[in-house]
């Protein structure tokens, strides 16, 4: 089986311990995971936070996609975006209220960011699962607003939300879960069960959580090879992927 992990990071760890990309890529690697999708979340400048994923892809360029961390509460967001996506050619944004500090329905730049990462065709990725500032409801009312904008939920809503993003989520196929840290074995069912295993993605979320459980969940559960197929690898695959609208 391949594995394409679409959820991790570079940086400092929330202990403060520093990590690099090369030890990213090794510690992966023993587990078999050949393509990473990564953020940095530490550190108080997304424009150094950006840069030092930028410099992870052009060292490991056939393993690394880079995400732009960005905060909308930042004034030279747009700047960012376009910077990060066009010059830098990164996969994906991501964006985590609970690091930053907002509560998304609250903010007045969110649905122009979301605009101008439409136009690029990349994916979106949001942190789901830390009340009360990281909770499911209010992203899917963005979902809603951005039916062309591709959304991927990490963690499936964690402890607090796990159900109910399952819930908020069913009826959007512009959204997709992510299933670090979820180890209720019923929210990962019924994920499976509602969603359908195209829109359940696998992700590691290096170095915070242990790699080997978060593969391992997967063989506890009756799945059929195609469905891990998907989950693995195929759904990181084709979000990694830039599309225009009509594709969507």
């Amino acid at each position: 089986m391949k594995y394409y992990d679409i959820h991790s990071h570079l940086g400092k760890t929330s202990s403060g311990d520093e990590n690099t990309p090369s030890e990213l890529v090794t510690d992966l690697k023993r587990y078999g995971i050949e393509k990473v999708g990564i953020s940095c979340l530490s550190g108080i400048s997304t424009r150094e936070q950006n840069d030092l994923i930028y410099r992870a892809m052009q060292e490991y360029p056939e393993v690394i996609e880079g995400y732009a961390f960005i905060n909308p509460k930042d004034a030279a967001a747009e700047n960012e975006i376009d910077l990060c996506l066009g010059t830098y050619g990164m996969s994906a944004v991501k964006f985590h209220s609970w690091k930053h500090g907002y509560y998304p329905d609250n903010s007045g730049s969110l649905d122009r960011l979301l605009d101008k990462i439409d136009s690029y065709g990349v994916h979106v990725q949001t942190h789901v699962g830390t009340a009360p500032i990281s909770n499911p409801y209010v992203w899917a009312e963005y979902a809603k607003k951005h039916p062309h904008v591709r959304f991927v939920f990490t963690h499936i809503g964690y402890y607090e939300f796990g159900m109910s993003t399952i819930e908020a989520v069913k009826d959007l196929p512009n959204v997709w879960v992510e299933t670090s840290g979820q180890m209720d074995v019923e929210v990962l069912k019924k994920a499976i069960a509602v969603l359908g295993s195209k829109r359940v993605c696998f992700g590691t979320d290096w170095p915070y959580k242990p790699v080997n459980m978060e593969i391992s969940k997967f063989y506890e559960l009756e799945l059929t090879e195609e469905q891990r197929a998907d989950i693995f690898y195929r759904n990181a695959e084709k979000l990694w992927k830039r599309v225009r609208e009509e594709q969507i």
